[in-house]
């Protein structure tokens, strides 16, 4: 399969931030093959290694239609990535992954305040996401609010959450 296609977009995002930490951020949309592969190799890594998700649930048919980003650190390497699905004037916020190693450094926080900006550009009136249980307080501290019932995503309770834009 081949994701040629994907790269090709009116729109390129690339921000920069430094933290408190004195650690830059790079956030730009999955623009070539090698994005692309960067923010796949992450969303392995989280969700196909660390928790046991089956390839067959973790890649779908909407990776070749959404629009990825890809998380950089100072030193250039790939440490974040998320995807966005349009749903009418909803964005869905999904895969969202931090490296394990890269986390607790503000690098998620970050990712969905730039990309948070980038939909309310582009006219989104509100973005929501499936948050794992686990997930909820660093959602809840970013502007998320959680509605419905607890359901399992590849054998993952979630919860959905959602944010005005």
């Amino acid at each position: 399969m081949t994701y040629h296609h994907l790269f090709i977009y009116d729109t390129i995002i690339i921000v920069s931030y430094q933290t408190e930490r004195s650690c830059f951020m790079n956030l730009k949309i999955a623009e070539n093959q090698s994005d692309f592969f960067s923010c796949m190799l992450i969303r392995s890594r989280v969700f196909m290694i660390e928790q046991n998700v089956d390839i067959s649930l973790e890649l779908d048919e909407e990776d070749k239609t959404c629009t990825h980003y890809c998380l950089y650190d100072d030193e250039g390497k790939a440490v974040g990535t998320c995807r966005v699905l349009k749903h009418g004037d909803v964005a869905h916020l999904g895969r969202v992954a931090v490296l394990k190693e890269a986390r607790g450094h503000g690098y998620g926080a970050y990712m969905l305040k730039e990309v948070e900006k980038h939909c309310r550009k582009l006219g989104y009136k509100k973005i929501e996401l499936g948050a794992q249980l686990h997930a909820l307080p660093f959602y809840e501290k970013q502007g998320y609010h959680a509605y419905g019932d607890i359901f399992l995503d590849a054998d993952i309770q979630h919860r959905m959450m959602v944010k005005e834009l």
